[in-house]
């Protein structure tokens, strides 16, 4: 059975058995199933835990995972089986101890020679830790690759790795991986020496702890980043070797890790969503939106990491797994109209399947007593039943969400190696700096235009979108300049916001503003910047606005102004170049869309960005503000869900891209949706348009 069969919508929980904590009952395991059917659920998520099948070496207990399998294809459940890492660990939540006890495995190293505080945590790079755990999963793969029930493989969960561990083991890695990167010690030794001279005289000697330069700092990250990667995609090709079906391989990044939590960003975390993207068949991802400490965010911030997640998947239609989101109480609790809502959010962003965390409780340990949907025996909560109903509704309608897709339209560049460069080069401000990449998003979110993000996976789909936006784009190469040359060539509309370009990959700078001849493209040019304290106001042509922090002021080439500076130095430069156009504003007006939007400022930029052709899903006036119109269209027919993310009801006209007539997802009524029309608070009005209909 594959993930895009149309008569199944994949819905479910995870259960036992789990990777930490005490299971519960094995004879209580068929009855949660049972139940589990009464609620519409069809889908369970299980672990296969190393530390525990493999409690002495070579020898193996998979009991728990047979029976699993067993009564899951008895009462024609799905499982999807995570057999891969867990957090920091390529294999496991944690390793078995005989790997330590029996073999000269290097634990894990904060510095070289210094050993992390944990026992038993053995490096993730250990030749011999890998190889005993590919050895591990190659067998697991092997073994349920018949059974009928599986549905998908899990080789990571939350996949993170932090800082990399300093062992000898990790550092002759990261010394080949230089190796390729430089091809010789001299361009290393220059690239190295920006801040303080560095003369390494042989590979060998070469270690990051203790060098003080910025373009080491990255590398050493950008080398982390690379070997989760790598571990990633070398367990993908376990499955397609071991697995005659080649289910899809999954994993379920933390949605916030896309973006911005604080430290909790992908460069800190070892984390590239482009790379990781491309190890897996399918994007997965773990959405919290209610639950956890840093919870809620702003929808239109969901929307983005939701967005950044899809467009780094290789999966032909860009669809995504929930593979966790929040079913009982934690920090906070969801309600049902709010789970409802969050629901239909991520069906709105192309999620093909929703597993909750938890089934049932944790019975020792961490998490006891949290997080659980249903009551602690097992039997059905008030939310359970809640959940159910909805499952109900997906399953009446798993023909048509099965086979229906975000179309693409607008984009942002968000490409990984900006985050990095900004990761390292702002460090405390690098949050500040990102909101750039929100601000751009919501830009063109708030207008209700689809968006998906352009990143060092998917730069070859440039000339799919009628405008991209470039938020913080401080850095530039050539070749990256090259296609924003041809992109523009072709009919494209580019929107940047100063600082643009004003540094090479290697953070140097260059003497103009934007480098790389891009100047020629945008059709004038900077060589300064002062902050917002000496600024004037920028004249629009809907009136004045603020700078935001820095201004710039721009000597025009081919291009013209669009907005001056009160003093009558050029603000905004727009430009026609080829078949398409480029704007340049001389101030952050991504972050300031976000942090203090200028109503003039945003005038200006919506008329550019509807004059590129880009087509809305939805014209919405009335009480408009965070309401999203989400359109998903394909084989499977045409569907909008027009979403209330506001805490209170709104009053609304819309005008839907497409025209009806339409009908009620939930009860088949038919819908109009001429006049003003009330959308009560987080609550949505999901419309079905029948696929001999659609144009």
């Amino acid at each position: 059975m594959q993930l895009d069969d149309d008569g199944l919508f994949l819905v479910g929980a995870s259960t036992a058995p789990y990777a930490k904590a005490q299971d519960w009952p094995m004879q209580e395991w068929e009855k949660d199933l049972l139940t589990m059917r009464e609620l519409n659920f069809n889908t369970v998520r299980i672990f296969a835990p190393w530390d525990r099948i493999e409690r002495r070496e070579g020898e193996f207990d998979f009991s728990k995972q047979d029976y699993m399998l067993e009564i899951a294809a008895r009462h024609d459940m799905k499982v999807i089986l995570n057999m891969g890492g867990l957090f920091r660990n390529p294999c496991g939540c944690y390793q078995p101890r005989w790997l330590a006890e029996n073999h000269s495995c290097h634990q894990y190293q904060t510095a070289p020679g210094v050993t992390a505080p944990m026992p038993n945590r053995i490096c993730p790079d250990d030749p011999i830790h890998l190889d005993k755990a590919m050895n591990f999963m190659a067998r697991t793969i092997e073994r349920y690759a018949k059974a009928d029930a599986l549905i998908a493989w899990m080789i990571w969960n939350e996949p993170d790795r932090r800082e990399a561990c300093c062992c000898t083991h990790t550092l002759d890695l990261f010394r080949h991986w230089l190796k390729h990167r430089y091809q010789n010690l001299d361009a290393l030794n220059r690239c190295w020496s920006t801040e303080s001279p560095i003369e390494f005289d042989c590979w060998d000697e070469i270690s990051p702890i203790g060098v003080p330069t910025l373009n080491a700092r990255r590398d050493w990250l950008a080398f982390n980043q690379h070997r989760l990667a790598q571990t990633m995609s070398e367990i993908d090709q376990l499955v397609g070797e071991y697995d005659p079906h080649r289910r899809p391989t999954t994993a379920n990044l933390v949605y916030h890790h896309t973006a911005n939590e604080a430290e909790m960003h992908g460069p800190r975390l070892g984390l590239d969503v482009a790379q990781v993207g491309q190890a897996l068949g399918i994007m997965g991802v773990s959405c919290y939106t209610i639950a956890h400490p840093f919870d809620p965010r702003p929808a239109w911030e969901t929307a983005y990491k939701l967005s950044r997640l899809r467009s780094a998947s290789r999966d032909p239609a860009r669809r995504t797994l929930v593979l966790e989101t929040e079913a009982g109480p934690y920090v906070r609790m969801i309600t049902d109209h709010q789970r409802r809502q969050r629901f239909y959010h991520l069906l709105g962003h192309n999620a093909k399947s929703i597993i909750l965390w938890n089934y049932r409780s944790r019975l020792s340990d961490g998490q006891v007593g949290y997080f659980h949907l249903q009551k602690w025996d097992g039997t059905p909560s008030r939310r359970a039943r809640s959940i159910g109903d909805f499952a109900g509704l997906l399953q009446r309608h798993a023909r048509t969400l099965n086979r229906v897709y975000p179309q693409r339209a607008a984009a942002v560049l968000v490409t990984e190696e900006q985050q990095l460069l900004s990761s390292v080069t702002h460090g405390g401000h690098y949050v500040d700096q990102h909101v750039s990449r929100f601000g751009a998003y919501k830009l063109l979110w708030d207008l209700n235009i689809p968006v998906d993000c352009l990143a060092e996976n998917n730069l070859d789909q440039m000339g799919e979108f009628a405008v991209i936006l470039l938020p913080m784009v401080e850095n530039m190469s050539a070749s990256m300049a090259e296609r924003l040359r041809r992109y523009v060539e072709a009919g494209g509309t580019l929107i940047a916001e100063s600082p643009f370009a004003f540094k090479d990959s290697d953070n140097y700078l260059q003497y103009r503003a934007p480098g790389f001849g891009l100047d020629k493209l945008f059709g004038g040019w900077t060589s300064d910047r002062e902050g917002w304290e000496t600024a004037s106001p920028m004249m629009c042509p809907d009136g004045q606005a603020k700078v935001h922090f820095f201004w710039h002021e721009f000597t025009l080439s081919s291009g013209q102004a669009i907005a001056h500076y009160a003093d009558g130095g050029v603000a905004v430069v727009g430009n026609s170049f080829g078949k398409g156009r480029t704007l340049l504003a001389g101030t952050e007006i991504f972050r300031q869309y976000v942090n203090d939007p200028q109503p003039a400022m945003t005038a200006l930029l919506q008329r550019e960005i509807l004059a590129s052709g880009v087509q809305p899903t939805a014209r919405v006036s009335g009480d408009s503000q965070n309401v999203e119109v989400c359109r998903l269209t394909g084989p499977g027919g045409l569907l909008y869900f027009i979403i209330n993310h506001n805490a209170h009801d709104v009053s609304i006209d819309v005008e839907l891209a497409d025209s009806g007539p339409w009908v009620d997802f939930e009860t088949g009524e038919g819908r109009d949706l001429r006049g003003t029309f009330t959308l009560r608070s987080e609550s949505v009005l999901a419309l079905l348009k029948a696929p001999e209909s659609t144009p």
